[in-house]
């Protein structure tokens, strides 16, 4: 797309903060097609703002491993009092944490239900008193805060812990949390810090990819091939444009940008080991709360390391590292952002906080059909990674071209693993060998030639973490990393 294009487009756009109603069918909240106070404006130029953001920015939404996107909200997200905020709509949510000098700990601007309410916003100077009042600070507290300024005094909270995942976090066995299993006194239960928000779930996920794998033919946009400039030729933007026919959730971060990337791996001929259909690669990617496999949320990490924090961050002392993070809130914030410390948290950290989908590449393995979507715009090696298809990885290329050339590695047309050369079946029959569900191990704990394992839960996360056992070999250690990386279990 020619860049007057985006200049053109993106310079008309306008979002604004909406509280009423705009035509929609209403929820039990009173929120016109269950959005309040949320951006609006024309589908298209919205995508077309997320694309600029997602493929353009220096902080890509797509790696050859990850589907990614921050956990700060759109621009247009906002609160209206602890009565109707919307911010954590990108299947991560989060609040503040602050403990005055000498004082107990409050938490501020905390999701309390899926319908905006929260926990009030401000803590007010002496004196002072408010309906957002949270706590009212002394003279000797604010004084002693003005006197230690890098002193810490609460967290910024970062959660993707998914409202449906019902399991405690391992230190709070039956969701009874020891007496050190707490932030500032705040215990690891799902009620302080399972998101609220319903679409913020394991459910709206998996409904997500099921539904994005391929987009159906009702949920694509029209797209005129003959016009180089028609921004439906860009992937993206096709992805963008489905969730909003799905869901009129164009406006997210996370919903066009893993719709665009599962929908962009349908139009590629992507398979993996055990995925036929988008359900099955929906639970493969994430098991459903019926599963024992069950993840607790999108692992949180940053632009620059998966498994990584920015600075004056950490993950939370919960037994199991990635879905609850809390970040430093010094005096000398809390003073100078008293009314609304939550935003403190969205505009500091909350760029950077950093929500990933795992994509086991090295399970997965594509061939393109010849169609206009993959003619006007090339597959590349990992096609999910949309606007570098052909990224570095592993110290080369991925050394696939879609149009079978031999001199790259592997003939898509044959099926081979085009990073191996190797047959991806022979690992066993993928529409016999297991239930990815989860119920069913299939020759996941048995070691074996063939690549992956029968089941697809089970071997696309064993091999997110340890992409031998999909290039190479199912051996005795991949057996072994089932139950190490906590994807399942070998008796």
């Amino acid at each position: 797309m020619k860049t007057t294009i985006y200049t053109l487009l993106l310079g008309s756009l306008a979002l604004t903060a909406c509280g009423g109603d705009n035509g929609g069918g209403a929820d039990d909240s009173g929120c016109p097609a269950g959005k309040c106070d949320t951006p609006t404006g024309e589908a298209s130029m919205t995508c077309l703002q997320r694309m600029a953001e997602v493929i353009n920015s220096s902080n890509r939404g797509y790696t050859p491993d990850h589907i990614r996107w921050a956990c700060a909200d759109v621009q247009g997200v906002t609160a209206n009092g602890s009565g109707n905020d919307d911010r954590g709509q990108e299947y991560c949510e989060y609040f503040a944490l602050v403990q005055p000098p000498g004082g107990q700990a409050v938490d501020l601007g905390r999701p309390l239900d899926g319908k905006g309410k929260v926990t009030k916003l401000a803590v007010c100077a002496p004196g002072q008193t408010g309906g957002e009042c949270r706590t009212t600070l002394t003279d000797d507290q604010q004084a002693q805060l003005e006197d230690n300024p890098t002193a810490v005094v609460g967290k910024c909270m970062f959660t993707s812990w998914h409202s449906d995942v019902t399991k405690p976090v391992p230190v709070c066995p039956g969701d009874k949390c020891p007496a050190d299993a707490n932030v500032l006194g705040f215990p690891f239960t799902r009620a302080i810090f399972g998101m609220k928000v319903g679409f913020n779930s394991n459910a709206a996920a998996i409904d997500l990819v099921e539904k994005c794998f391929p987009l159906a033919k009702a949920n694509q946009v029209s797209v005129n091939w003959s016009n180089p400039d028609d921004p439906g030729q860009q992937p993206y933007y096709r992805g963008c444009m489905g969730t909003n026919k799905l869901f009129g959730t164009e406006w997210r971060r996370s919903d066009p940008t893993i719709c665009a990337g599962i929908n962009r791996m349908a139009e590629c001929g992507c398979s993996a080991p055990g995925v036929t259909n988008g359900t099955q690669l929906a639970h493969a990617v994430l098991p459903p709360t019926s599963s024992p496999d069950v993840h607790r949320g999108f692992r949180l990490g940053t632009w620059d390391n998966d498994r990584g924090l920015p600075n004056g961050c950490k993950y939370s002392n919960t037994g199991e590292t990635g879905f609850l993070v809390e970040c430093d809130i010094t005096a000398a914030d809390l003073i100078s952002n008293m009314n609304d410390p939550k935003e403190f948290c969205r505009s500091t950290y909350g760029q950077n906080v950093v929500v990933h989908v795992d994509v086991p590449r090295a399970a997965i393995t594509c061939n393109p059909p010849a169609t206009k979507e993959t003619a006007n715009n090339s597959c590349g090696a990992i096609p999910w990674n949309i606007g570098d298809e052909n990224a570095m990885v592993d110290g080369g290329t991925t050394g696939m071209d879609p149009t079978g050339d031999p001199t790259t590695g592997g003939d898509p047309t044959t099926g081979g693993d085009p990073t191996t050369g190797g047959d991806p079946t022979t690992g066993g029959d993928p529409t016999t060998g297991g239930d990815p569900t989860g119920g069913d191990n299939g020759n996941c704990c048995a070691a074996h030639d063939g690549l992956g394992c029968t089941n697809a839960t089970i071997s696309m996360c064993v091999c997110a973490q340890d992409d031998f056992c999909c290039s190479s070999g199912w051996d005795e250690t991949c057996v072994g990393e089932v139950a190490q990386f906590g994807c399942g279990s070998c008796g």
